[in-house]
């Protein structure tokens, strides 16, 4: 076990010295071989069965965690750049959903959005708010496409609620899907919703939470997403805080293949 320590925390500081120095607008628009060996290692990484307790020593070592943090927020820039890249190349194509059905993280959230309907008891007609929708929004579109959810994504970068709003037209989806430009401040809504959905990079978590705690009526219920599990719990850097009191988990449900993610539900009790 020692042995498995120390080979990941060296592999890992090693590709900290590679990445550390690059900016949002480089991971944005430098060619993929820049990098891309050094994301593929981490993804191989990721995917390596690992000894829980490993991966409890990893977060809690204090010369890895300034690298544990800068490798996450290249994690995060390079799933953002892949979706801005390919919600662009959606928009000259004349079948925007065989395209769509294309993408590399597309069969992800088909399985997450099945975990989802089922985990919060969803039906056909229900209202969901999704908090950090991002450029491509494939959470709402995917509960939109197969069980005829409606959904609201509130996007607080403006460049991508514009794309996100982009998107959604060209899937024809307008009257299903509405995207605002905002944060959670923007709750509560005047319209019902069946459930309030977190990004997993809608941050800060204990902020974000700590405002629904304050405003939701009891028995609203909430969603999130968390790696339970391996390696891709130490780079889920937003999944760290403590879930306020005024909540109540109601349930979980375990991840599926292709997805790695334990969809975490619970509700704002009296």
């Amino acid at each position: 076990m020692d042995s498995q320590f120390q080979a990941i925390k060296t592999e890992l500081l090693q590709v900290d010295a590679a990445l550390q120095n690059l900016t949002e607008d480089q991971i944005e628009n430098a060619p993929n071989e820049v990098y891309g060996a050094h994301l593929n290692g981490l993804n191989r990484l990721a995917a390596a069965p690992v000894a829980d307790e490993v991966v409890r020593r990893l977060i809690a070592d204090v010369d890895l965690g300034p690298s544990i943090a800068r490798i996450s927020r290249v994690k995060r820039q390079n799933i953002l750049r892949l979706e801005i890249q390919f919600a662009e190349s959606m928009m000259p194509v004349s079948d925007p959903w065989a395209c769509l059905d294309q993408f590399v993280y597309y069969p992800n959230y088909v399985t997450l959005a099945r975990m989802e309907y089922k985990g919060a008891g969803l039906q056909s007609g229900d209202r969901v708010v999704f908090l950090g929708s991002g450029p491509l929004p494939l959470s709402l579109i995917c509960l939109s496409r197969q069980y005829g959810i409606e959904g609201i994504g509130i996007e607080q970068d403006k460049r991508h609620a514009t794309l996100s709003k982009a998107v959604i037209r060209k899937l024809g989806l307008e009257r299903r899907i509405q995207i605002f430009c905002g944060n959670h401040f923007a709750l509560p809504l005047k319209a019902p919703l069946r459930l309030i959905m977190v990004g997993a990079d809608a941050l800060p978590k204990a902020e974000i939470f700590n405002h629904l705690a304050s405003i939701l009526k009891p028995r609203q219920m909430i969603a999130y997403r968390i790696y339970e599990k391996g390696l891709r719990s130490l780079f889920d850097v937003g999944s760290a805080f403590d879930l306020p009191a005024l909540f109540r988990e109601c349930g979980r449900v375990r991840p599926e293949p292709p997805v790695n993610n334990t969809s975490v539900f619970a509700m704002r009790v009296d």
